[in-house]
């Protein structure tokens, strides 16, 4: 007998065919069921790839083995005479065609029922994507994403950068005047300064959708600037300008490029462009101390304010210049200047500034804070909070009013102006370093830390001195004299002094004492006023609070007003968890600064309540 007959014989057609049919329905209905169940895509080949094997075995079986009345056999185990593969191939047919109709009606109803309403999905997900897709492309084409960054301009003098920075802050303050315009702040897009970065890298790091760039090259009175806006996903030059033209000319090139953006970006409202000062060398000085005004460094604050000295010189009625004098007054307040002094200054540049421009909003919460006559920290707050209002896009609007809050145990209120703070400036270290200090307050540690980390690695060395004082206040000696010495390595200061010091005032005979003599030595040796006020730290570190207490009413004095207590205040709350708030001296001091009455007025900070008519604090 031929093969094919044998195979006929032995219904191996047959089952085959009745398998395929089978499988086929079960891969149809599995493919309906795994749509529905939105089940994962390898499911469905898994399942293929079990039937195609499955064939395999059940020609296999329909081979070998044939079913008799006394069930399943081995075929040659089976005499010819008595096979019934004839009845088995008939039970087959019937089956076959069973499975035929089931299959043809699935078919059917498929194509009838079930294709049609895909095909009205189908039609209604198109339609709904072509539709957003045209949205889309209308409000991109009639609505540009209205975002930029001022890089600053590269300088092609040959005097230092100041002069280009102050003009590219200059052209960020203008555009940031727009109220449908949101522009990055000046320390993010600083941070770019003097790197060839790409520009996506830039847009995705500032969040904005453009950058205005260019180049400065001064020379006497002459000018040449070059200025271009770029949008940052595919580096298409909007527009570009340059500009040969005299000094008495930069207003008019500052009007030209904002005009220019405005068009460019579709922008509703016009800035006000109105001039500071006739004074083109005055202005000229302005925009080099503008460039310092975020200086953190005591010879930056000193070259600022005697830039301002000669600037007002030549033109006493600069009102701007009066009101960024204030800036550095406060600035220098408890480090470079006595801050007593420094409260005094503030207060006489920014009665000035009014005098001469009474809507200069920084210039009218500096003088209400620095007033002598001052009802308290109430209106200092009230003052801030207006300021924070009136310029909601300065960051540097919300880092006094932090500032305050803080020292006032407003703690979670910092928190949120501090993320704001961030989002406007995302890669400037201060956010950060205000936040650790207002979460450390909360009781948030292991958030404090990351935050003080985020700092350090934006570039702010002192992060590592928090990270230290942390470690410290929290017994992990080693942990803490390495985070001091890594602060100490990149002031330019011995990192091993800290690590002597650390040994030596912990000593449980010796140690107090050393400490003592160390910080009389300290500030008896002292020539700035920071260096008066920063080895009393080492006390509420190592956890001596009443000698740190005795340190803060000292520097407290008698008289009211900004003291230099206030930058050990603040410490004090930034690691109140040592014990700092719940200290008698605490509360004899709140009570005094009339902080009473404002928890009263205002509501009771984060960590004190009033109970049976008296405040205390954790």
């Amino acid at each position: 007998m031929s093969l094919f007959n044998e195979l006929k014989r032995r219904n191996v057609f047959k089952v085959g065919i009745a398998y395929t049919v089978i499988a086929w329905l079960i891969a149809q209905v599995a493919d309906l069921v795994f749509d529905n169940i939105t089940a994962p895509e390898w499911l469905m080949p898994a399942l293929l790839f079990l039937l195609a094997v499955g064939l395999v075995l059940a020609l296999i079986f329909a081979w070998a083995f044939e079913m008799t009345p006394e069930g399943i056999r081995k075929e040659k185990e089976v005499d010819r005479s008595q096979s019934i593969t004839h009845q088995t191939g008939r039970k087959l047919d019937y089956a076959i065609i069973g499975v035929l109709v089931v299959a043809l009606g699935y078919f059917a109803y498929d194509k009838m029922v079930l294709s049609t309403e895909r095909d009205a999905a189908l039609v209604e997900a198109t339609t709904q994507a072509v539709t957003e897709q045209v949205v889309t492309e209308q409000e991109e084409s009639a609505e540009p994403d209205k975002s930029i960054a001022v890089l600053p301009f590269v300088n092609m003098s040959d005097d230092k950068d100041y002069f280009a920075d102050g003009l590219s802050e200059e052209l960020l303050n203008l555009l940031a005047k727009f109220s449908d315009l949101k522009v990055a702040g000046r320390t993010s897009s600083f941070a770019f300064k003097g790197k060839n970065e790409d520009l996506r890298t830039i847009g995705e790091a500032l969040s904005v959708a453009h950058v205005l760039e260019g180049s400065v090259r001064r020379s006497g009175e002459r000018l040449r600037i070059t200025a271009q806006l770029i949008k940052v996903d595919d580096g298409y030059h909007i527009w570009s300008e340059t500009y040969d033209r005299q000094m008495a000319d930069i207003f008019d090139i500052q009007d030209d490029v904002a005009q220019a953006i405005t068009e460019a970006l579709k922008l509703h409202l016009t800035a006000n462009t109105e001039r500071p000062t006739e004074n083109t060398q005055a202005y000229a000085l302005y925009l080099e101390a503008l460039a310092l005004s975020i200086a953190r460094e005591e010879h930056e604050i000193n070259q600022g304010l005697a830039l301002l000295d000669r600037i007002i010189e030549l033109d006493p009625t600069f009102a701007k210049a009066w009101e960024l004098k204030t800036t550095f007054y406060w600035q220098a307040g408890g480090w470079v200047l006595d801050n007593s002094e420094a409260q005094r200054l503030t207060y006489e540049a920014a009665i000035k500034a009014l005098e001469l421009d009474p809507s200069l909003n920084e210039a009218r919460s500096f003088a209400s804070a620095a007033d002598p006559d001052r009802q308290g920290s109430a209106d200092t707050i009230e003052t801030f909070e207006k300021l924070v209002k009136a310029e909601p896009a300065n960051a540097n609007a919300i880092i006094p009013l932090t500032y305050t809050l803080m020292l006032t145990g407003y703690f979670n209120e910092v928190i949120d102006l501090t993320d704001r703070i961030i989002e406007l400036e995302p890669l400037a270290s201060i956010g950060y370093l205000r936040k650790g200090e207002a979460l450390s307050a909360a009781g948030r540690r292991e958030e404090a830390q990351a935050a003080w980390l985020k700092a350090a690695e934006l570039g702010g060395e002192i992060a590592y001195s928090y990270l230290g004082s942390d470690q410290l206040i929290a017994g992990n000696d080693e942990l803490g004299a390495d985070y001091y010495s890594a602060y100490f390595q990149l002031i330019g200061a011995d990192p091993e002094a800290v690590r002597s010091l650390i040994r030596n005032a912990r000593n449980p005979d010796t140690g107090k004492a050393f400490l003592d003599n160390w910080i009389a030595e300290s500030v008896a040796n002292a020539s700035t006023t920071e260096e008066t006020i920063m080895p009393y730290f080492w006390y509420l570190e190592l956890g001596y609070l009443d000698d740190y207490f005795d340190a803060v009413n000292n520097l407290r004095g008698k008289g009211a007003g900004w003291t230099n207590a206030e930058m050990l205040e603040a410490g004090g709350m930034t690691f109140r968890r040592i014990g700092y708030t719940r200290h008698p001296a605490y509360l004899e001091n709140a009570e005094s600064d009339g902080l009473f009455d404002l928890w009263d007025q205002r509501g009771a900070p984060d960590h004190c309540q009033k109970v049976d008519g008296d405040w205390m604090c954790e």
